[in-house]
């Protein structure tokens, strides 16, 4: 039975947690406001209490996580310089760093920016092009400074190919099924040298 004994912002937050799951599972059209209030424990009316409808919480859960993509962004803007001979490698660590380093249920979020951008409603909620398309614009920008002289669509269509591999991370029961560890060590390691590799020699 839902109860709502917890205090204010600790019921959003509860709200928030429980929707981050399931539109990472069930994706935006797939999910309901009940499905949500249910995994939360709290009353349906609650929901509405806090956010005014689904979109309002589906834009709600990114936002919460924008403190991640602040940190890419700072981390990026303090590489001195982009011609350095690293500073691809820098430019690689402020992209995926913050982002791996999530505590917690940190994978339910990676993995709903992954079904978010490969969405085709997706334009209709606006949420990649509010929360997103800013930073990756810039990290497009700094990837030109780095490697000069690629083809045209290179870096944008390398800084989304870095994205999907980047969020494919999150998804350990997929390698568990091909054979492989889940949760080994090294996958992080991996990541950044497939995709410093890929922009380096592709």
């Amino acid at each position: 039975m839902a109860t709502d004994a917890a205090t204010g912002p600790d019921r959003r937050n509860r709200i928030l947690d429980a929707a981050e799951r399931v539109f990472a599972e069930e994706g935006y059209h797939g999910t309901t406001l009940r499905e949500i209030a249910k995994v939360a424990d709290v009353k349906l009316s609650l929901i509405g209490y806090h956010f005014e409808s689904k979109l309002a919480l589906y834009t709600a859960v990114f936002v919460r996580r924008q403190h991640v993509n602040e940190e890419r962004l700072r981390r990026l803007e303090a590489i001195e310089n982009l011609d350095a001979p690293d500073a691809l490698e820098q430019i690689v660590s402020a992209f995926m760093d913050p982002v791996v380093s999530l505590q917690g249920d940190g994978s339910w979020y990676r993995r709903l920016v992954l079904r978010e951008a490969a969405d085709p409603s997706s334009p209709e909620r606006g949420v990649m092009g509010a929360l997103f398309d800013p930073m990756a614009r810039k990290f497009i920008e700094a990837l030109k400074c780095a490697l000069p002289g690629k083809a045209r669509g290179f870096y944008e269509w390398c800084y989304l190919f870095a994205v999907g591999a980047l969020t494919q991370s999150a998804f350990d029961d997929r390698i568990a099924s091909l054979g492989g560890v889940p949760g080994a060590a090294e996958k992080n390691d991996l990541l950044r040298s497939f995709i410093t590799a890929a922009l380096r020699y592709g």
